[in-house]
């Protein structure tokens, strides 16, 4: 996210309460950097004026810059009390990597998520500053103060907790506070969900979102997650890029206290879904009461997601003899592979199709028998000349029913796998109709909006 300026007035206010301390410093943005180069982040101060209308701005800024002085110069800068004392008042903290000048000065941040850094802050009455590593080594080993940080981020009260239901089946967790230290407590969240819910979260941990650092947004991982996982994607991005203090517009997948990328950012600001086949696989597996399904047969999910968009040679084949030159393929295929992974190319065919003003190729595949293997895969031509685009009709299940659906995908470049629908079919004639939209989409409305995946 990019850095807010701050007002004239209150750089001045900070300015001079720098120099009260004996520091002259420049501002950059939300930094504030003396003559000795070091850094003082300004974006608690910011989120602190808006929140404290009611206390004068001198007072407000004075108060907050003491404790920046008594970070960034040390624990024993200032009357910041004994190390013990110090070491006893520190929480773990995320922020957002770009928002730092210089994140090489804090080597002892840990990057809990791509972009994301967890670092050690220290309490005060006027909110939360985050120590250099200079401060940290003061005070002890990294590590185990981060292993202490975490568990007295644990046993803070929840300010605020609500479940809201989605409106397309199953909710969410919505947990507020005015504390800058609530997006953080996805570091706890095992334990967060026991204060709330009464129970451990699944094995399959959760899917998880924390926009600002003053909210978190999560759902257990169960057969609605699908659903869920639509809403919770929309609503990150948008508490994100409308918050006067956004962390992170993305969404993960808890398992174990590890963070997995849910979202990456995609073309004019959107949200691209990651890790789909790892989703789809968990969620057919529940689906299915719970017992491992078989995991996708490589000569058959090769052949469709591996295989076959590579090869745009196809299109010149003529069209009597592409049922022939893909068995050929599958065969050819088959035999890089041992003997008890080979699979008969039954049901394989193709042909070609208009769609709209596009040339595709429609291949059938042999019936999937575990998910994330396709039912068919359509090659596009755009009319416009651009590159080959690659379509799959892939297995799933559904979360509500149980019952064998499918979902919507497109391999891109770099092998990134975009999920474009839930809710499939098997059948040929939708997955058609639902490329050909994809390949003509409707124009934009004036008004665009950023930040939002859209199915």
């Amino acid at each position: 996210m990019g850095q807010r300026e701050v007002e004239p007035e209150l750089a001045a206010h900070v300015r001079a309460a720098f120099a009260e301390f004996g520091n002259e410093v420049t501002l950059h943005g939300e930094v504030a950097r003396d003559l000795h180069g070091r850094d003082y982040g300004l974006g608690g101060l910011l989120e602190l004026v808006e929140r404290r209308p009611d206390v004068p701005l001198a007072e407000l800024v004075r108060a907050h810059v003491l404790e920046l002085v008594v970070a960034v110069q040390g624990p024993m800068a200032g009357d910041a009390g004994s190390p013990v004392e110090t070491a006893a008042r520190l929480y773990p903290v995320l922020l957002d990597a770009t928002t730092l000048v210089d994140p090489a000065r804090l080597p002892h941040a840990l990057e809990i998520a791509p972009g994301v850094l967890e670092l050690l802050a220290l309490e005060s009455p006027v909110g939360w500053q985050v120590l250099t590593s200079e401060a940290v080594a003061e005070l002890g080993e990294a590590s185990r103060l981060r292993v202490d940080a975490r568990a007295r981020l644990a046993r803070l009260p929840v300010e605020g907790h609500e479940v809201r239901p989605t409106g397309q089946g199953g909710s969410l967790h919505v947990v507020t506070g005015g504390s800058a230290l609530t997006g953080s407590r996805v570091l706890v969240l095992d334990a967060l969900y026991r204060a709330v819910a009464g129970r451990d979260l699944p094995p399959d941990g959760a899917v998880v979102a924390f926009p600002t650092p003053f909210r978190l947004l999560f759902a257990p991982f169960d057969v609605e997650v699908p659903e869920v996982l639509q809403v919770l994607i929309e609503t990150a991005a948008r508490e994100c890029d409308t918050s006067a203090a956004p962390l992170s517009r993305h969404t993960y997948w808890w398992r174990g206290g590890e963070l997995t990328p849910l979202t990456e950012e995609g073309e004019g600001g959107l949200l691209d879904i990651v890790h789909v086949d790892e989703v789809v696989a968990a969620v057919t597996r529940l689906a299915g009461g719970g017992g491992d399904l078989p995991a996708p047969r490589p000569h058959h999910y090769r052949f469709a997601h591996r295989l076959l968009p590579s090869l745009p040679e196809l299109g010149s084949v003529p069209g009597e003899r592409l049922d022939t030159e893909l068995r050929r393929l599958w065969e050819e295929y088959g035999a890089s592979l041992p003997v008890e992974h080979r699979l008969e190319p039954d049901g394989l065919r193709g042909g070609f199709v208009q769609g709209g003003r596009h040339r595709m190729l429609l291949v059938a595949l042999p019936v999937p028998r575990a998910a994330t293997e396709a039912f068919a895969v359509v090659l596009a031509w755009p009319s416009d000349g651009s590159a080959l685009r690659t379509f799959t009709l892939e297995y799933a299940v559904d979360p509500i029913t149980g019952e064998r659906g499918a979902v919507l995908g497109e391999w891109e470049g770099e092998g990134r796998h975009r999920l474009h629908r839930t809710g499939m079919t098997a059948e040929a004639r939708p997955f058609l109709h639902a490329v050909e939209a994809l390949l003509d989409p409707p124009p934009p409305p004036p008004a665009k909006r950023r930040g939002l995946f859209r199915r």
